[in-house]
This record gives structure tokens, sequence and C-alpha cells, in this order.
């Protein structure tokens, strides 16, 4: 046991003298680049919510059971791949409402969340029309999105990491210094991996008449795709 405690104290005091040779922190510049691509969406992802409410439990799972099969079968009517449609977050339970101040049930409340992905953006408004003839159906979000989104995101990293090298060379050119070999390259996630952003926000969808459905009613725009990282290089005398 001394043994060892003596041979462990000599490793200690021999890493502390390595460190105190080394001398000061190496001197170095810390930056961040950023890029963004900005990339035409190719696919939507629709957010629905399915509810409703009666006065009994049973009554209840009934309704939503037909509610959701309508929901499917109009969803396959509009050729959405089955592949692409979810169903999540089924829930049964008792419906609570305030009234006079004070907490009170009121029946039964059913629920689902259904997801599906659409590509053909000619489908928009008679989607859009259709959902919201079937009573209990909530279109929550529509979503704009890339199926390549992963291949512009390491194109968008690829730009980022340039970029932090382009910065960090300016700097040290400012204070007579030249850039030496990176000492640290580490991606900053919550820049690159957003939500994609809503409809709302990149399309212009005109009014439409019932018999030119089947025409394009919107321009999707374009969508930011972005990637952040932050960089340590040496930096050395000229």
């Amino acid at each position: 046991m001394v043994h060892r405690s003596i041979l462990a104290l000599a490793l200690l005091v021999a890493f502390a003298e390595a460190r105190a040779e080394e001398g000061p922190e190496t001197p170095h510049i810390t930056v961040y680049g950023t890029a963004t691509l900005q990339v035409v969406p190719n696919q939507m992802l629709w957010q629905l919510d399915v509810r409703n409410v009666a006065p009994a439990s049973t009554a209840t799972a009934e309704i939503h059971g037909t509610i959701v099969g309508k929901l499917m079968a109009f969803l396959k009517q509009s050729q959405i791949p089955a592949e692409t449609i979810q169903t999540s977050r089924m829930q049964l339970g008792e419906n609570w409402n305030y009234r006079m101040g004070e907490r009170v049930q009121d029946g039964y409340a059913a629920s689902t969340d259904v997801q599906f992905k659409l590509t053909d953006f000619t489908k928009y408004i008679p989607l859009w029309m259709g959902l919201s003839a079937i009573q209990g159906v909530q279109i929550r979000d529509v979503l704009l999105d890339h199926s390549d989104r992963i291949k512009y995101q390491n194109e968008a990293r690829t730009k980022a990491v340039l970029a932090a090298r382009d910065k960090a060379r300016a700097l040290a050119e400012t204070i007579g210094a030249q850039l030496g070999a990176p000492l640290l390259v580490e991606e900053d996630l919550s820049e690159g991996y957003r939500v994609p952003p809503a409809i709302n926000a990149n399309v212009v969808v005109p009014q439409a008449s019932p018999d030119r459905m089947d025409e394009s009613p919107l321009a999707p725009g374009t969508i930011p795709i972005r990637a952040r990282v932050k960089a340590s290089f040496r930096i050395l005398p000229k």
C-alpha cells in the first residue's frame, strides 16, 4: 500500500513538472462559423389533432373510432402513402371544465395525434378542405421540409467550418500573426437541427375556386438549413 502511494505521488510530481515546462497556455483564437442554405422544400409534414367529447366513456370511444376511420379513409382516397401516416398518443379519459370558478367533470374525451407526409403540393387545398369537413379533426400544423435535409445539413456544416477558418485567419492577420493548426472544431447542434418552418411563414395561398382545386395553389418559397460550429486555432508569429 505504501509503495503504491509513493508511486502515485511520484507520477503526480512528474506530471506537474511537465506542465510547468510547457509554459503558458498555447496562444489561440476561438471563433464561431455559421452557414445557411436556402432550399426549396419538396415535402410537407402535416400534424392533425383528432378529439371528441361525449357523456359516456363507451360512446366517446365509439365516436372517436368513427372519426379516425373517416380520416383514414379520406387520406387513402387522397392517395397519401400509408407508410407516411402515423397515429400516436391515443388517449381516453375524463373531460374537465371550469364553471363558476370550480373544476367539474363534463363527460369524457378521446384524442389521437395523426401525422402524414405530402410530396404533391397540388393536393394542399383539397386536403385542407377535405380535412376541415371531418368534424373532430383539427389541423395543428403544416411544416415544410426537404427529403434530402441530411445532405444539405452536411453541406452547410462544411461551409460553417470554412467560414470559421476564414474568420480566424482574418483576426490573426489583424493582430500581426498567422493562423496555425486547428485545436478544436465543435458543432452547435442547437443551431442546425431546428424544427422545419411552418407553412404560414413560407407559403402564399391565393383564393382557389372549387373547379380549380387540381391546380397548384401555393408558392413554397425556400426554407433555411443552418449549421454553426465553434473552432479554435493556434496563432503563430509571422
